[in-house]
């Protein structure tokens, strides 16, 4: 069985009519006799042509097969493949033992789905467990929209940090659904700051995390002092918005319980370094030797908001904006840079992804083969030999018939 998957091209089977027509019209040469004499040749009132016939047939067959392959190549040809394609469900590790997933993982690789597991290669449950990953969710997705599959069944934990980088558009053939996330409560933490003994404790589920803070202590936390930090926020007027973002993610920081930053605001045409302070340069004027710890802005590629380039500096790959704040999770990031006292905390965040802001609207420009065309083969590369062995043919035919 065969499908074409830009039919349109099929006009171009008119072009047959050409190399017919040639050969219809065109007349064969005929043999020079040399004769001595025309005196006893007499003129004869025979027709030229009794009919129109066909001739160099082989000929018109080669420049025929000539024409069929390019436009099967045009309108893109698909033979069915005689094996089928798999198909998978991809899970998170332990979701095995969610009663009412693990029902329908049963019921699926029953049906002949593959069990896999949501992590880079898509490893079978019986492959050794690899080391913890941090991948995105959306670099996931296009690994599955790139696998030769059929189709695949997708549960997970939507949790917004495990969504980083582009966004892309939702996979046709992949159909993903989330595990439920439930209400959980984290250990106590104990910070100790000044004379006051802050006792934090955190509830998250899928749309909330919330700290709670209250004056006591936990002898069985594990306590840690408090230190504050000065940041200078350096910017140019090209700049100013992402100045603004930053000051506020970093003014959301102060309000948890273990962040102590002392914010400090400068122009880059006119700012002078204090030894102690973190410095973020969001600026178009190059950044001056310093000694301080710098993260300035340059805009690249990378899926990571936030890239180490050595002890003392990291780069913000993007510029910062609402977007930002909410789909790289600009808060947790600095976070993490400042090492602060609840790292835990803001790792075990289980709000998760809205259906809504998961997929990228934009329709993909190249044409995808969805599971209709899944078990087609592409047989590109046969047609295009096959069009240069009938060129090649072709040519010496007709060198060597003189046409």
């Amino acid at each position: 069985m065969m499908q074409l998957t830009n039919p349109i091209w099929l006009w171009g089977l008119l072009g047959l009519a050409v190399p017919l027509a040639i050969h219809l019209l065109s007349r064969k040469e005929g043999k020079v006799i040399k004769v001595g004499s025309i005196r006893h040749l007499t003129d004869s009132t025979t027709r030229q042509f009794k009919s129109v016939k066909l001739n160099e047939l082989l000929l018109l067959a080669l420049r025929s097969l000539l024409l069929l392959t390019v436009v099967a190549l045009l309108a893109g040809l698909l033979l069915q493949s005689s094996a089928s394609l798999p198909k998978w469900v991809v899970v998170d590790r332990g979701a095995e033992q969610h009663s009412e997933i693990s029902r329908i993982i049963d019921s699926l690789t029953s049906s002949d789905y593959e069990l896999r597991y949501l992590e880079q290669g898509f490893p079978l449950p019986k492959d050794t467990m690899s080391e913890k990953q941090t991948l995105s969710h959306w670099f996931l997705a296009e690994q599955l929209g790139e696998a030769n599959i059929s189709e695949a069944v997708v549960f997970t934990k939507a949790y917004m940090s495990g969504f980083r980088g582009k966004r892309p558009p939702k996979p046709e053939h992949i159909a993903w659904f989330d595990i439920p996330v439930g209400l959980e409560k984290l250990p106590a933490i104990t910070i100790i700051e000044s004379d006051t003994v802050w006792e934090v404790s955190e509830q998250t589920d899928d749309k909330f995390t919330k700290f709670t803070s209250i004056k006591a202590a936990v002898k069985s936390a594990v306590s840690t002092e408090v230190q504050a930090k000065k940041v200078a926020i350096v910017s140019d007027e090209a700049h100013a918005y992402d100045a603004k973002v930053l000051e506020t993610a970093l003014m959301v920081l102060n309000e948890l319980p273990g962040f102590r930053i002392d914010i400090q605001s400068a122009s880059a045409t006119s700012f002078r370094a204090d030894e102690e302070a973190v410095v973020f340069w969001l600026a178009s004027i190059p950044v001056p030797n310093l000694d301080n710890e710098l993260i300035f802005l340059e805009e690249t590629t990378s899926d990571d908001l936030l890239v180490q380039l050595s002890p003392m500096q990291w780069q913000i790959t993007r510029r910062l904006n609402k977007n930002v704040v909410l789909e790289n999770q600009l808060i947790i990031e600095l976070s993490k840079f400042f090492d602060a006292d609840l790292p835990a905390m803001a790792e075990s965040d289980h709000r998760t992804m809205p259906e809504d802001w998961r997929w990228s609207k934009v329709v993909p420009e190249e044409v995808d083969v969805d599971s209709n065309t899944a078990n087609y083969a592409d047989i590109n590369q046969w047609l295009v030999a096959l069009l240069v062995l009938t060129l090649v043919i072709e040519r010496l035919v007709a060198w060597r018939r003189g046409q």
